[in-house]
């Protein structure tokens, strides 16, 4: 019910900013997407998050294979069938497609052909070397040139410095936001609506905060950090983790930390001239997402271990840490087991979780969340 009110609102606002002219250019959720490009257009930008439910997935299945990422598949399902929560896809006027895995680009090839939304073209390297950060840079130009031709005059600097400042502030209060005292549940809905609406409900966070820290969580909850894949709007994974005693403490994925970590020192602001300068500096710093090579599997390694030994030294609670992966996800299958044994050779306790949004799998999910808790 709370993301079906939280969907109708987010239709009727995105629909009033149609009506003031605006276009709407939706893309793939993940963390290299200049989104601050998008804003200083002019346009919207709207993220990808919904998923969690059969219904889209078997509506995919007339345009990618079963065997294909389920949130890949849950994408496509929404623009196929467009259910009654999700009637502000029917506001999209493009659609980034982009190559965060290989999924992600033959999802958006996919909804920008059969569903007619002209396409916008945004590669990105798998590597993170002076050569690719040069690469990213073209890259940046080009869809700059793509957006302007769809504003029909130059994007300003100014603008765009101001948009940069303005999603910059947005993440530092995300960042407050996942260090506030309250329950998983709680700190994924604000997520889902930051990521959704972006920095237009910056006035709206301070509120969130005061209100929703007056919430403890339980000192009997088991602490988790949940990595891997995200938990999207409509997923029910959140909800068996905190019906079996958990309590997620901290978002390691691109609906929480890998986006709002992402932040830009005010030295590094002033200092830049150029501001697609800065958006090329963001992504050689971006190196805790899964779409960094080489040394994507020690830094997160060591980056879990940090999170882990903070915050028992913090708390006096341990951690234990649920691997997401969304069944077909190639970025975090194929690291999965080398990631478990090395956090466990370090004395942390991991669960490996590879699911797809089926409801059927629900009760065999909540038996194994269930021991993984009671094991910690």
């Amino acid at each position: 019910m709370a993301n079906f009110k939280l969907l109708s609102e987010y239709y009727l606002s995105l629909k009033e900013k149609k009506e003031e002219g605006k276009k709407v250019v939706a893309f793939m959720s993940h963390d290299n997407i200049p989104e601050e490009l998008i804003d200083a257009a002019g346009l919207i930008p709207l993220r990808m998050i919904f998923a969690g439910n059969d219904e889209l997935m078997d509506a995919s299945h007339d345009f990618l294979s079963p065997s294909t990422c389920a949130f890949a598949q849950s994408c496509i399902g929404a623009f196929s069938i467009k259910p009654e929560r999700y009637k502000f896809l029917e506001l999209i006027d493009y659609f980034i497609v982009s190559n965060h895995c290989v999924s992600d680009i033959c999802a958006s090839e996919v909804i920008a052909k059969y569903f007619n939304i002209p396409r916008l073209n945004f590669y990105v390297s798998y590597t993170k070397t002076g050569n690719s950060v040069k690469y990213f840079k073209l890259e940046l130009l080009d869809l700059k040139k793509q957006l302007e031709e769809i504003k029909g005059t130059e994007i300003d600097a100014q603008v765009l410095m101001n948009s940069i400042k303005k999603f910059n502030n947005f993440k530092k209060k995300l960042l407050e936001i996942s260090n506030t005292i309250i329950s998983g549940s709680q700190k994924l809905k604000i997520f889902h609506k930051a990521m959704l609406y972006g920095p237009d409900i910056l006035p709206e966070l301070d509120n969130i905060i005061l209100e929703q820290s007056q919430t403890q969580t339980s000192d009997e909850s088991k602490d988790i950090l949940l990595t891997g894949c995200s938990i999207f709007i409509d997923d029910y994974l959140n909800s068996l983790i905190e019906e079996g005693g958990g309590n997620v403490v901290f978002f390691d994925t691109w609906v929480g930390f890998n986006y709002y970590y992402q932040i830009f020192d005010e030295k590094v602001i002033n200092s830049t001239k150029d501001s697609m300068d800065l958006l090329a500096h963001r992504f050689e710093k971006n190196i805790y997402g899964d779409h960094t090579v080489p040394n994507f599997l020690e830094r997160k390694v060591s980056h879990i271990e940090t999170f882990y030994r903070d915050h028992e030294k913090k708390t006096g609670k341990k951690v234990g840490v649920i691997n997401h992966i969304i069944k077909f996800c190639d970025h975090m299958s194929i690291m999965s087991s080398h990631l478990k044994n090395q956090l466990k050779e370090k004395g942390i306790f991991v669960l490996n979780l590879e699911r797809d949004y089926s409801r059927a799998n629900r009760g065999q999910l909540s038996t194994r969340i269930e021991a993984f808790l009671e094991m910690m």
